[in-house]
C-alpha cells in the first residue's frame, strides 16, 4: 500500500508539470535573412536582442502562460526555413472537442481513484495494480493533453550577432507587445491588425534601408530611426504613432494615426485631419499624413493651426486614394480594422504611394541607387520649401552613430571556390570547357567535364585566389559535396580527392591553359580521401565530404591544388559535379591583446599629422549668409519658372546672385545635365542630406558646399552622368561628366573630418580575425568602409587588399561585420595600412556608364580649389588626358588650394593630379584602387606643392607592365590605348619634378611605390619651358614608406628615380624608356649652379625587390629601414646609405616564401663611389637550394656578371652589426662557371673591420690570389674572398691601352686571356695573378710591385691611365722587353702641361721604386717604372660619415716608348719573350 500511494504521487506530479509556466521551451536558428513569424494565434512578447555571443542569428520561445509542453505543439516550420508559424501542431488522441488542462486532471484523479477502488475491492494483486495504475495513467496524460491557443502566450526572443542584418523581417502578431532595440534589415513589415488585438509596438535604434511597414491597433513608438535616403515608410495605427529620426528622413512617409508626434526634420502642412509635407528637408521626402493631431517633437505644437476643422470632414482629401488600405504586406488580408475610431476618414490612403521610387536605395547614404534616374523631369517638393531669406533647412548633425558592444566570438569564414576562381588543369586533352557551370538550379555548384575520350586520369583544379593564412594547430575544415553526372562506372570512379597548399611559385599560373603534370616540389600541406572515406558514388544527388585541415606549422602565401585521380582513363565523356566547395575558417573567441606596439619603426621617424581636428566655426557657415536666394523661389530666374531637370536643360544661375540649394529645392532623382555658375555668382549647398544627379557644373563663380570653419556633416552625393565622349559639353577644353573651374573661379568642398584618415595595425590580424587594433585614435564610425592593405610582395598578382565595414568602433579597436579574408601583418618591422575610405560628402560616376566604359566624372580646377571630407568613386576617364577624379590644372601660383582628407575610389585614371599649378597643398588623403599613376605631377614644372600624409593603395599599370632583365627596361610609344606611356608603370606616386615637399606619405603597391622619372625637358602644355625637370631635387623628403612593388622589372624598385620620359618633336609622341636614366641634380635645377645629393630621410620600404633605386649621379639614403626585400637600395654614383636597419626575414609568414632571396646590398661594378655606414644587417639565413652565393641570403654580395664593365676600388663599409646571421652569410662573392673580370676584381674596404670582425680596417678582394698581397691575408672559402688587414694600402687601378690590343673606348665583355698580371717583391716569390683581359683595367692594392706579362708580346708603345692611385700612393710596374731596348718615358697631364714630366733613368730598379715617380731602370729583362699622380693634393675622394672612397681621376697618363734595332718588333710588338717574376727582394 505504501508503495502504491508512492506511485501515484508521482503521476500527479507529472501532471500537475505538464504546464510550463515561464519555461523556455526551445531554440530556434536562423538560417534566412528573409524571415517571416506568424504569431497572430498567440499572445506573444518580441524582444529583439542583440548578442554577441553567438555567430548565427536565433529564435528562443518561452512559454509565459498556457499548456504546452514543447516547441513542436505550437510551431511549424516552411520547408525552405524561411517561414515560422506559430498555432496548433500537437498530437492528440481525442475525435472530439479539446479538453482544459484543469479537466484532464480533475479526469485523471477520478480515473486513478476509480482504479483504487476497483482493484481493492476485487483483490487484484499489488504488482499488477501498480502496473494497470502506470499503462492508465500514460494512457491519460496524452489523452488530456491539448493546446489551448487562447490561453497561450509565449515570449520569443530573436537573438542575433551585432554583425547581423535582415534582407527582410516579417512579423504578423494578435494580442501582445514587441519591443525591437538594434534591428537591421532592408524591410521590415510589422501588422498585428488581422485579428483586431491591441499589440503595441516599440521600436529603438532600427536601420532600415528600403521599407518600413507597421499595421497596429496599438499605439507605434519608434524612437532613433535610422534610415537611407528614399526609403518608404508606412505606419497605420488606430491610436497614436510617435516617430523620431536618428540620421532625418529622407524619403516617402505615409501615416494614418490618431495622434503623431513626429521627428522635428519634417515640415509639414495641416489641413484639417489630412498633413502634407517632408522630412529634412526635402531630400525626395514626401508625406500623406491622417491624424487628429499632429506634434512637431522638440518644437512648440504649432503646427496644427487653430483652423483645423472639430469635426471630421465628410470627404477625403484628393490626395487619398478611394480604397480602403491594405494592411502592410501583400499577404496580410485587406480588411479594415472594426475598431477604427469614429474620427476617421471614411476612407484611407493607400499603403505605397504612387510616388514610390522605382529603385530601392543602397544602405549606405551615398549609394548610387540601383536604376539611372530619368532625365525626363518628375514633379519636385519645391512648392513645399519656403522662399523667405530668413528660412533655413534644419541643418545636419556631426555626432556619429552610437557603437553597439563588441561581438566576443568571430565568425565562421567561408571561402567559395567554383569555376570562376578555380583553374582546371591536366597533362593533357583539356580547354576552357574543361571547367564550367553545374547543373540548373543547383548554388554554387561547377562541373568537370571529360569531352574527350582517354583523358588522363588524374587532373588538378587550382585556386585562382591567394589562400588564407592558416595558423599551426587549429582545425579548418575543407568541404564540397560531389555528385556523378552519369551512373556510377568503371569510367568515372574516383580513387581519391587530394586538397593539398602549395607555395605559388611550385604550382602553373591557374589564369593560363597550359599542360601540368605534377608540382616538382612538396606541397606545405596535404590531405586527401579516398573512395572508402569520401562519397563520390552517387549520380542522383549530392553527396557531402569533408576534409579536416591542422597543419603543424603556420601556412602564409600559398594556392589551394585540388587532385582528382580516377581509377582510369575514361573510355566514353564523362562529367563530374561539385557544389559548395568552401574552405571554413572556425569561430573564435576573442581576447585583446595584452601588447600591442606603441611605435611603427625601430629606428627611423615617420612623422604623423597633429592629432587635433581643424578648428570649426559654425557662426561663419556660407548658409548663414543673409543675402542668399533660394534656387526654389521662382522670382530670382528670369523666366519665372524654377528650372527643373531634362536631357536638355542648360541652367545658367541668376548675374550676381548667391543661391542656395536645399533638399526641397531640386530633383533628387532627375538628371540635370547643366548648370552653369556665372562669374558674379555663387551655389552654396544646405548643410543637410541631399542627392543630385547632373552630368556638367561649369564653375565661373564660386562654388560652396562647406568651408574650412564650417565643415559640413550632412551626407551629400552628387552624382555625374553620361556615355563616354571626347566632347567638351562642360565647356572648351574642360571635357564632360564632371566640374570644372574655370580660372578666376573657386570651389569649396569640405565635409565632416575624420581623423586620422588612415593607420597602421598594432598588432597582426589573421585571417579569419574580425577585429583589429590600430595605433592611431580615430574617429571613424559605424557602417563607414576601411581598407586593410596587402602584406604580400606581388600585390598586383596576389591581391590581399580588403575592404570592410565597420561594426564597433572604439578608440584604436575596430570590429567588422565580416572576418578578415587574409592575414596582414603588424609587427615592430612594419605593418599593414588601414585606410578610411567613407567620406558624408561623396562624388561618384554613376554605374551605369561609368563602369561599361571606366568613364567616370571628374573635377578640374583652373582656379583656386579647396577639398576637404570628400570622397570620389568612379571617377577619372581611362586614357583622356586631364580627366582625372580631382585635377588643379594649369593653375599656375595658387595660394589657397588644397586638398586634405579626402578619398579616392575605384578610379579609371589617376587620382590626384596637379598639372602647372604650384603652391598646392595635397595631405592627409586616401586613394584605393586606381588605373594610371595615381597621386600624379604632370608636365615636369610643378614645384613647391607640399604631398603629406597621404596613403595610396592597389594602383595598376595600363596595359602590360614594364618589364626586362637587363638594366634598358622596355620602350614605349604613346597610342590610344596608352595616352601617357609611363603609365606602363604606374606608380602611386609619380613625381616628374622632385622639387617638391614628400613627408610622411605611404604607398602600397603599384609598378613603384614613388617614381622620379628623368625628364630632360617637360612635356605637355609646358614644352617650351626652359628647364631641365631631372635636375632638381626634393625640397623635402622625410617618412615616406612604400612596400609591395617593384616586382615587374628586374631592377624595379618601390622608390624607382629611373626611365625616360621625352617628346618626340617629330611624331608629336611621349616615349617612356623604363630602364637606367641617371639623373645630375643641382642646387637651382641648373647644371651651371653647385652639383647636390637627391637624398632620402627617414625611409622605409618592405616587401620590395629593391628598395630605394637611383641611378645617379648623387643620392644620400640617411636613416633608412628594409624589410623583406631582394635588396634595400640600389644606388649609383655617389652614393651615401647610413643608419639603416636591413632585415632579411620579418615575422611576417606571408614574406617567407623561396619566391625570392634577399641580399644586404649589392656592391655596383664600375665607377661609382659607394659608402654604407652605421648599418646593422639582421636575418639572413642560409638557402640551401641557392644556385650561387650572389642568390644566397647574403649580407654584401658582388656584381660579377660582366667583363665590359671592371670594378675600381669604390665600396666602403663602417660601423656594421651583423645579428642573427651566421658568419657564412656575410658576405656572398659569385665565381662564375665561365669567368669574369668583375668578378676577379671585386674588392671593398671595411673601414673598421666592423663587418669582418677583424676590428682593424680591413681589405676584402675577390677569390683571385692577385689579392694575397701580405702575410694577413687568408681566404674565407665560405665568401670566397681574400681578407686582409689593409694597413697602408690602398685599392688602385690602372688601365693599360695598348693599341690594337686594349683600349678604353672599346671595352668587351670578352674574357679571353692577353696575359697575366701578377704580385712581386716584398718576398712574393709564387704567381699571385690574375688575367689581362682586352677590357682595359686592372684592380688591385697599391704600394705594390705589379708585374704585366702580355702572351702576345709587349707593345712598342702603350699609355697607362692613373685612374686610381691616391695622392701618397704608387704602383711598382715591371713590364718584360728584350735586350737593349731603349725607352722614353713620360707622364702627361690634359688639363695641365705642369705636370708633364719626362722621366729619367734610375741606377737600379730599388732606387725607382725608392724614387720620386720620375725615373725608370731596365735591367735588360724587366723595364721598372713607379707610377705617381703628380696632379693630386688628398682631396680627391667621396667622404660621408667617417669614410671615404677615393676618386677615380681623369686623364693623366704614363707613356712608354720602347725601341730596339738588335730584336726589332713584329707588328708592333716585342715578341718571344719569356714570363719572368721579377725578384722577390724588390
Amino acid at each position: 500500500m505504501k508503495i502504491f500511494f508512492i506511485v501515484i504521487l508521482f503521476i500527479l506530479i507529472a501532471c500537475v508539470f505538464t504546464v510550463k509556466s515561464n519555461a523556455q521551451l526551445g531554440e530556434i536558428e536562423i538560417s534566412k535573412n528573409s524571415f517571416s513569424i506568424d504569431a497572430n494565434a498567440v499572445d506573444t512578447q518580441i524582444n529583439y536582442v542583440i548578442d554577441n555571443s553567438i555567430t548565427k542569428p536565433k529564435l528562443i520561445v518561452t512559454l509565459l502562460s498556457g499548456d504546452v509542453n514543447n516547441l513542436q505543439d505550437i510551431t511549424s516550420i516552411s520547408d525552405d526555413k524561411s517561414t515560422l508559424t506559430f498555432g496548433d501542431f500537437s498530437s492528440t488522441l481525442s475525435l472530439g472537442n479539446k479538453q482544459t488542462h484543469n479537466n484532464g486532471i480533475g479526469l485523471m484523479i477520478a480515473t486513478v481513484t476509480s482504479c483504487f477502488l476497483f482493484f481493492t475491492r476485487f483483490n487484484i494483486g499489488s504488482k499488477s495494480t501498480l502496473m494497470v495504475l502506470i499503462i492508465s495513467t500514460i494512457f491519460l496524460i496524452g489523452f488530456s493533453h491539448s493546446v489551448t491557443l487562447s490561453e497561450v502566450s509565449i515570449r520569443i526572443d530573436i537573438r542575433v550577432p551585432s554583425t547581423f542584418k535582415f534582407e527582410k523581417l516579417e512579423l504578423k502578431l494578435g494580442s501582445g507587445s514587441s519591443n525591437i532595440i538594434g534591428l537591421s534589415s532592408n524591410t521590415i513589415n510589422i501588422d498585428s491588425c488581422l485579428n483586431l488585438k491591441d499589440h503595441k509596438i516599440n521600436l529603438s535604434d532600427t536601420t532600415i534601408t528600403s521599407n518600413l511597414n507597421i499595421c497596429s491597433t496599438n499605439n507605434i513608438d519608434i524612437k532613433n530611426l535610422i534610415q537611407s535616403s528614399n526609403s518608404l515608410i508606412n505606419l497605420k495605427t488606430n491610436s497614436n504613432i510617435t516617430l523620431n529620426f536618428s540620421n532625418g528622413f529622407s524619403g516617402l512617409l505615409d501615416i494614418y494615426s490618431q495622434s503623431l508626434k513626429i521627428d522635428e526634420t519634417c515640415d509639414i502642412k495641416v489641413n484639417g485631419l489630412n498633413t502634407t509635407g517632408s522630412c529634412n528637408e526635402g531630400t525626395n521626402s514626401k508625406l500623406v499624413i491622417n491624424a487628429n493631431e499632429v506634434t512637431i517633437t522638440g518644437t512648440t505644437p504649432s503646427t496644427t493651426p487653430s483652423t483645423t476643422p472639430s469635426t471630421t470632414p465628410s470627404t477625403t482629401p484628393s490626395t487619398t486614394p478611394s480604397t480602403t488600405p491594405s494592411t502592410t504586406p501583400s499577404t496580410t488580408p485587406s480588411t479594415t480594422p472594426s475598431t477604427t475610431p469614429s474620427t476617421t476618414p471614411s476612407t484611407t490612403p493607400s499603403t505605397t504611394p504612387s510616388t514610390t521610387p522605382s529603385a530601392t536605395p543602397s544602405t549606405t547614404p551615398s549609394a548610387t541607387p540601383s536604376t539611372t534616374p530619368s532625365t525626363t523631369p518628375s514633379s519636385t517638393p519645391i512648392d513645399s520649401c519656403p522662399t523667405t531669406s530668413t528660412w533655413r533647412p534644419t541643418m545636419a548633425s556631426s555626432g556619429s552613430p552610437i557603437s553597439p558592444s563588441f561581438s566576443s566570438v568571430t565568425p565562421i569564414l567561408d571561402i567559395s571556390f567554383d569555376e570562376n576562381n578555380l583553374g582546371f588543369r591536366s597533362r593533357y586533352k583539356f580547354n576552357e570547357k574543361s571547367i564550367a557551370d553545374g547543373p540548373n538550379g543547383v548554388a554554387n555548384s561547377f562541373s568537370i567535364n571529360f569531352n574527350e575520350t582517354y583523358s588522363p586520369d588524374t587532373n588538378w583544379l587550382i585556386s585562382k585566389i591567394p589562400s588564407p593564412a592558416l595558423r599551426a594547430n587549429v582545425n579548418y575544415v575543407f568541404s564540397f559535396n560531389f555528385k556523378l553526372g552519369q551512373a556510377l562506372s568503371s569510367d568515372n570512379t574516383i580513387s581519391s580527392i587530394t586538397i593539398s597548399f602549395y607555395n605559388p611559385i611550385d604550382l602553373p599560373d591557374p589564369n593560363v591553359l597550359e599542360y601540368f603534370d605534377q608540382p616538382t616540389a612538396s606541397p606545405l600541406f596535404t590531405k586527401t580521401i579516398t573512395s572508402t572515406t569520401g562519397n563520390f558514388s552517387s549520380s542522383t544527388t549530392f553527396q557531402p565530404n569533408s576534409i579536416p585541415i591542422k597543419s603543424t606549422t603556420d601556412i602564409g602565401l600559398s594556392l589551394i591544388a585540388i587532385q582528382i585521380i580516377r581509377t582510369k582513363q575514361n573510355s566514353v565523356p564523362i562529367n563530374l559535379y561539385f557544389s559548395e566547395m568552401k574552405l571554413t575558417i572556425p569561430s573564435k573567441t576573442i581576447s585583446d591583446p595584452t601588447t600591442l606596439l606603441t611605435k611603427d619603426s625601430e629606428l627611423v621617424y615617420i612623422p604623423k599629422p597633429s592629432t587635433s581636428l581643424d578648428s570649426q566655426d559654425p557662426s561663419t557657415c556660407p548658409y548663414l549668409a543673409t543675402d542668399l536666394v533660394h534656387w526654389h523661389d521662382k522670382s530670382i530666374w528670369s523666366s519665372g519658372v524654377v528650372p527643373l531637370p531634362s536631357a536638355s536643360s542648360n541652367i545658367v544661375l541668376p548675374v550676381g546672385k548667391r543661391v542656395l540649394i536645399s533638399p526641397c529645392s531640386i530633383s533628387q532623382t532627375d538628371i540635370y545635365k547643366k548648370i552653369t555658375i556665372p562669374a558674379t555668382s555663387e551655389l552654396i549647398f544646405s548643410d543637410a542630406n541631399m542627392t543630385m544627379h547632373v552630368q556638367d557644373i561649369y564653375v565661373q563663380g564660386k562654388f560652396t558646399m562647406g568651408t574650412k570653419e564650417c565643415r559640413y556633416n550632412a551626407y551629400i552625393n552628387l552624382i555625374f552622368h553620361g556615355n563616354k565622349t571626347t566632347s567638351d559639353t562642360i565647356a572648351t577644353n574642360f571635357g564632360s561628366k564632371g566640374i570644372a573651374v574655370a580660372s578666376g573661379g573657386f570651389i569649396s568642398v569640405q565635409g565632416k573630418q575624420y581623423h586620422n584618415t588612415w593607420s597602421k595595425l598594432s598588432t597582426t590580424a589573421w585571417s579569419g580575425d574580425s577585429t583589429i587594433y590600430i595605433q592611431d585614435s580615430v574617429n571613424w564610425e559605424v557602417g563607414q568602409q576601411v581598407l586593410i592593405t596587402t602584406s604580400v610582395y606581388k600585390d598586383e598578382l596576389y591581391n590581399q587588399n580588403e575592404v570592410l565595414t565597420i561594426s564597433a568602433i572604439s578608440g584604436k579597436k575596430i570590429q567588422f561585420t565580416t572576418p578578415l579574408k587574409y592575414y596582414h601583418y603588424g609587427g615592430q618591422e612594419y605593418q599593414a595600412e588601414v585606410g578610411l575610405l567613407s567620406r558624408r560628402i561623396v562624388f561618384q560616376g554613376d554605374v551605369a556608364s561609368s563602369d561599361s566604359q571606366q568613364f567616370g566624372g571628374h573635377v578640374l580646377v583652373s582656379g583656386e580649389g579647396q577639398f576637404s571630407g570628400l570622397s570620389l568613386v568612379r571617377f577619372g576617364q581611362k586614357n583622356i588626358k586631364g580627366r582625372y577624379p580631382l585635377h588643379y590644372h594649369l593653375a599656375n601660383n595658387v595660394n589657397k588650394s588644397y586638398i586634405s582628407d579626402c578619398s579616392v575610389i575605384d578610379s579609371y585614371y589617376r587620382c590626384y593630379t596637379i598639372h602647372g599649378t604650384n603652391g598646392v597643398t595635397l595631405t592627409r588623403n586616401v586613394a584605393f584602387n586606381a588605373i594610371g599613376h595615381c597621386y600624379y605631377l604632370e608636365d615636369g614644372v610643378e614645384v613647391d606643392n607640399t604631398i603629406s600624409y597621404n596613403l595610396g593603395a592597389f594602383v595598376h599599370t595600363i596595359g602590360t607592365p614594364a618589364a626586362g632583365y637587363d638594366q634598358y627596361g622596355q620602350d614605349f610609344v604613346q597610342s590610344s590605348d596608352l595616352t601617357q606611356p609611363a603609365d606602363s608603370a604606374a606608380a602611386c606616386y609619380y613625381i616628374t619634378n622632385a622639387a617638391n615637399s614628400f613627408i610622411g606619405n605611404a604607398a602600397s603597391g603599384g609598378w613603384a611605390g614613388f617614381a622620379f622619372p628623368n625628364l630632360p625637358r617637360p612635356i605637355g602644355n609646358h614644352l617650351s619651358v626652359a628647364i631641365v625637370p631631372s635636375q632638381y631635387i626634393t625640397k623635402v623628403w622625410e617618412g615616406n614608406t612604400a612596400h609591395s612593388s617593384g616586382y615587374y622589372f628586374e631592377f624595379g624598385a618601390s622608390i624607382y628615380v629611373g626611365g625616360l620620359l621625352t617628346y618626340n618633336d617629330a611624331t608629336g609622341l611621349l616615349q617612356y624608356s623604363s630602364g637606367r636614366e641617371s639623373r645630375d641634380t643641382f642646387m637651382n635645377g641648373f647644371n651651371t649652379s653647385t652639383e647636390v645629393w637627391m637624398r632620402f630621410n627617414n625611409t622605409k620600404v618592405y616587401l620590395s625587390n629593391r628598395g630605394l633605386s637611383m641611378w645617379g649621379e648623387r643620392t644620400e639614403a640617411v636613416y633608412l629601414e628594409s624589410h623583406d626585400s631582394r635588396r634595400p637600395a640600389s644606388l649609383f654614383g655617389e652614393v651615401w646609405l647610413s643608419n639603416a636597419i636591413v632585415n632579411g626575414q620579418s615575422g611576417n609568414i606571408l614574406s617567407t616564401s623561396v619566391e625570392y632571396t634577399r641580399q644586404g646590398f649589392q656592391f655596383y661594378d664600375t665607377y661609382v663611389q659607394t659608402i654604407i655606414s652605421n648599418i646593422i644587417f639582421r636575418n639572413y639565413n642560409k638557402y640551401a637550394n641557392a644556385s650561387s652565393n650572389e642568390e644566397d641570403n647574403r649580407v654584401i654580395i658582388s656584381m660579377t656578371h660582366s667583363s665590359e664593365f671592371l670594378p675600381q676600388g669604390i665600396s666602403v663599409s663602417k660601423n656594421i652589426t651583423i645579428q642573427n646571421t651566421t658568419s657564412s652569410q656575410f658576405i656572398g662573392h659569385n665565381i662564375p662557371v665561365n669567368s669574369t673580370g668583375s668578378s676577379r676584381f671585386f674588392n671593398f674596404i671595411d673601414w673598421d673591420g666592423s663587418l669582418t670582425g677583424k676590428g682593424v680596417p680591413t681589405l676584402i678582394g675577390s677569390h683571385e690570389k692577385f689579392w694575397q698581397f701580405d702575410s694577413t691575408c687568408s681566404f674565407n672559402s665560405d665568401w670566397n674572398c681574400y681578407v686582409c688587414t689593409k694597413g697602408t694600402r690602398e685599392i688602385a687601378n690602372i688601365q693599360f691601352w695598348v693599341p690594337g690590343l686594349i683600349s678604353r673606348d672599346d671595352a668587351q665583355n670578352n674574357d679571353d686571356p692577353i696575359g697575366t698580371i701578377s704580385l712581386f717583391g716584398d718576398g712574393i716569390s709564387d704567381r699571385r695573378s690574375t688575367r689581362v683581359i682586352h677590357t682595359a683595367g686592372i684592380t688591385g692594392v697599391s704600394n705594390a710591385g705589379w708585374y704585366l706579362y702580355l702572351t702576345g708580346g709587349t707593345p712598342t708603345y702603350m699609355k697607362i691611365w692613373l685612374a686610381q692611385v691616391i695622392y701618397n700612393n704608387y704602383l711598382f710596374l715591371a713590364i718584360p722587353y728584350p735586350t737593349s731596348t731603349t725607352f722614353s718615358v713620360s707622364s702627361q697631364y690634359k688639363y695641365n702641361d705642369n705636370y708633364n714630366f719626362n722621366f729619367t733613368q734610375a741606377a737600379s730598379a730599388a732606387a725607382v721604386r725608392s724614387g720620386d715617380g720620375k725615373k725608370y731602370y731596365f735591367d735588360g729583362t724587366h723595364l721598372f717604372i713607379k707610377v705617381i699622380n703628380f696632379r693630386l693634393d688628398g682631396t680627391e675622394s667621396f667622404n660621408r660619415g667617417g669614410a671615404k672612397v677615393y676618386d677615380v681621376y681623369w686623364e693623366f697618363l704614363i707613356h712608354i716608348t720602347a725601341s730596339n734595332t738588335v730584336k726589332p718588333p713584329v707588328n708592333g710588338f716585342f715578341t718571344g719573350l719569356t714570363d719572368t717574376l721579377p725578384s722577390s727582394n724588390l
